[in-house]
Order: C-alpha cells, then sequence, then structure tokens
C-alpha cells in the first residue's frame, strides 16, 4: 500500500498543499509547530476517518473557513482517490473516487501504522486507550470488525438505558433476557477476534523484542477480557471462541444483582484490557520508561508484519519525531529496517539524526509556516 498524493485545502496551517510521495523514504523535516505533523495527521485521517490528536473535526480547519477537504491518491491493488471533507456543522463526509462511503467502510482501503512520542500511553495510560487501539487496528484488516463493533455498542447502550431503567423504575427484570443474549453473541465474537489479534501480535512483538534486546528480554503480549481482570494469567494462555462464550454467560448471571443496583453494565468487552509483560512481569507496573519505549517499538514494528500477513501488502508507516525520543542503539535498529520496501513518512527536526544511507534515497521536504519545499 501506497500514497502517490496528499492535496490539502483549508487543513490546519494549509491553505492549500499538494504534495507527491516517494515509494519508500519521505521526510519532513523542520523547526517545531511549522506544520510537520500536520501532514501525518491528514495522511492519518485518509486510513482511519479520524485524528490521532483532534478532539473536534473543527480543529483541523484552517480559522475562519467552514470546511477542509483532505484527498490522497493511494495505491492498493489499484491506484484509488480517498476524500475526506471536514466541516463546522455537520458530520464529516467520505468518498472514495467521487462516490460517498459509510465511515466503516471507509476504514482500511488504505492502511497505516502511527508512532509516536505520546505511544506511551499503550503501556501506561488507562484501559480505553488499549481498546481503542485494539478496535483501530483490527478495523483496518478486518472489513466486518468495524460494524460488529458498532451493533454492539448499539445493544449494550440499549442494555444500559433497561439495566437503568430496572435500577431506578422497578422496571420488569425479565424484558433484559433477549438484550443479554445478543450482548453475548456480539460480544463474543468481538472478544475472540481481540483474542486472535493479541496473540498474532504478540508472537510478532516478541521476535522484533528479542532482535532489540539482543535476545536479553522476553517480550509478551497478554489479553485480559474482562471476566479475568482479577486473574492471574498463565504465560500462554489462549482464548477461543467457545471460552469466551462460555465465561461470559456465567459472567452475566454473577453480575446480575450488581448491574441492576448500578443500572449499567458491568460486563463485556468494553471493560477488556491487555497487558505488555517483560520476563514475566507486568511493564506497566514495574519496567523502566526504556524499557517501555523498546516493547512500544516492538509492538509498531511488529504492527508492519501483522497487517502483512492480513492483508497481503505492507501499510505505510507514519514516524512523528519518534527519533528524539529513542537512545543509539533503538534508533539505530528502527532507522536500519526503514531500508526495506514499505513506505514511509517521517517528520523531524534535525536532518542529522539519520544516516547519509537513509537520506541520500529519500524524499526531503523542508516545512516553514504552512509551506512544503522539495530538496533538490
Amino acid at each position: 500500500m501506497l500514497i502517490r498524493e496528499l492535496r490539502l485545502l483549508n487543513f490546519r496551517n494549509y491553505k492549500t498543499l499538494s504534495v507527491q510521495f516517494d515509494p519508500q523514504i519521505n521526510i519532513f523535516a523542520g523547526y517545531n509547530a511549522q506544520g510537520k505533523t500536520n501532514i501525518l495527521e491528514a495522511i492519518y485521517l485518509l486510513a482511519m476517518g479520524r485524528s490521532f490528536r483532534a478532539v473536534k473535526d473543527s480543529e483541523m480547519i484552517t480559522h475562519d473557513q467552514s470546511y477542509s477537504l483532505v484527498s490522497g491518491q493511494v495505491t492498493t491493488e489499484a491506484t484509488h482517490t480517498l476524500e475526506l471533507v471536514l466541516k463546522r456543522s455537520g458530520p464529516k463526509q467520505f468518498r472514495f473516487n467521487k462516490k460517498d462511503l459509510p465511515h466503516k467502510e471507509f476504514v482500511g482501503v488504505f492502511n497505516v501504522v502511527l508512532f509516536t512520542p505520546d505511544d506511551l500511553y499503550l503501556v501506561k495510560g488507562s484501559p480505553g486507550g488499549r481498546r481503542r487501539f485494539l478496535d483501530w487496528e483490527i478495523s483496518q484488516v478486518s472489513t466486518g470488525y468495524r460494524s460488529l463493533l458498532l451493533d454492539y455498542y448499539k445493544v449494550l447502550q440499549h442494555r444500559n438505558s433497561l439495566l437503568k431503567s430496572i435500577a431506578f423504575e422497578n422496571q420488569d427484570p425479565k424484558i433484559l433476557e433477549v438484550w443479554d443474549q445478543q450482548l453475548v453473541e456480539l460480544g463474543s465474537r468481538l472478544m475472540t477476534a481481540r483474542a486472535d489479534m493479541i496473540h498474532k501480535l504478540g508472537l510478532l512483538s516478541r521476535l522484533m523484542h528479542r532482535q532489540i534486546s539482543d535476545g536479553r528480554e522476553d517480550l509478551e503480549l497478554r489479553y485480559v477480557p474482562f471476566f479475568a481482570a482479577d486473574e492471574r494469567i498463565s504465560d500462554g494462555h489462549k482464548y477461543d471462541s467457545q471460552s469466551i462464550r462460555s465465561r461470559f454467560t456465567e459472567a452475566v448471571a454473577s453480575f446480575r444483582t450488581a448491574e441492576f443496583k448500578r443500572g449499567y453494565s458491568l460486563v463485556g468487552p468494553h471493560r477488556d484490557d491487555f497487558q505488555f509483560v517483560i520476563n514475566g512481569v507486568d511493564l506497566k507496573t514495574f519496567g523502566s520508561q526504556g524499557q517501555q519505549r523498546t516493547a512500544i517499538l516492538a509492538c509498531r514494528l511488529a504492527e508492519l508484519e501483522y497487517m502483512k500477513s492480513e492483508t497481503g501488502s505492507y501499510p505505510t508507516i507514519l514516524l512523528d519525531d519518534v527519533t528524539s525520543e529513542l537512545d543509539q542503539q533503538r534508533k539505530h535498529f528502527l532507522l536500519r529496517l526503514l531500508t526495506k520496501k514499505i513506505q514511509t513518512v517521517i517528520t523531524t527536526t534535525n536532518i542529522s539524526d539519520f544516516e547519509p544511507d537513509l537520506t541520500n534515497g529519500a524524499k526531503v521536504f523542508h516545512v516553514s509556516a504552512g509551506k512544503v519545499q522539495e530538496r533538490r
């Protein structure tokens, strides 16, 4: 998968912009707050239909403008045009080859892996952040997962409404039975997909991590379904669809009284998590920041191989000033991998962070105050 061209209109600090990309290495260099990350954000929008940093769409629209257009020429098996229109009022629009497309079908046409200095949230942040990571990664490689996720949250919303009525309005608890069945059915399918993804990504992450750490440490990704949050999960534990459905059904029954009292759902994949574990120890609690950054680097690089195995082609990798956060060993390992035939878009404040072998064959752009100029 490749992005060939990016066009922006009224996006962030770009009134208009057109950039043609190299199929391999693209470096955007410049001081901070000049617009480098805005370019990565626009590419990410073409893949995910959402920003990795803006809370509201209006934040991405140029001041005093009513809308913004992000357009890209991408090549998968053929070359296509992806467009996203952001509006100050009304929902954003998604287009594939000039035809409107729902968000759930837009995601996965073009795939990316994003690596930023803020990625420590994967280890140190909340379970909600890790769940979003799971959901968006699986959505890129599975056309049905996004629809399944939306269906699940519709059922969850309705079930919570009924639980509130039972708790505070003395509604008959029997009205919940049909929604319990749907919660278990949809939720079990979601959790099976998550367990499978974590297992595959975990194997790849372990291999990457062994290379970075010279075999001194073993990294494991452990899926922690909501019903196992308080359990000691043994190494290599796997969850299949049958065990997930059985444990989910048991949890619905055992938490019923507590849910009636609280008025909301205490069971389901909306309470899942996963862990980064080094040599059997939870990295969130006991890992150093160096260990945490190494684990995240291994995980991000493993995502490339995971997506390749699931879709047949590598995604584009987006690196937002990450060399400033890595020590020399990790930086060397990352940049050595970039010489592979994976399209890479990098932002940096210091072009000297990169070895001449990389920059000599790269397409390099200078970014200043919303202006992008290719180095000749």
